[in-house]
């Protein structure tokens, strides 16, 4: 059995979350229909959902 360490703290309600792991942490910010992410290890997100079930995705390491 593994035990895994999980922690996501409000910075500002409804807009930026940090997200606290064992290995990693993630900083994300926006909103439901559109928010992005930056990563500790050089993880970038960014996702937008559309009206009519449409959404777009893009990841990217740098």
């Amino acid at each position: 059995m593994s035990v895994h360490y999980h922690k996501r703290v409000t910075i500002i309600p409804r807009l930026v979350h940090l997200t606290i792991n064992g290995h990693r942490w993630s900083l994300e910010y926006g909103s439901r229909r559109a928010h992005a992410v930056l990563g500790s290890h050089g993880r970038r997100e960014a996702s937008v959902r559309l009206p009519g079930g449409f959404s777009w995705h893009r990841r990217s390491r740098h």
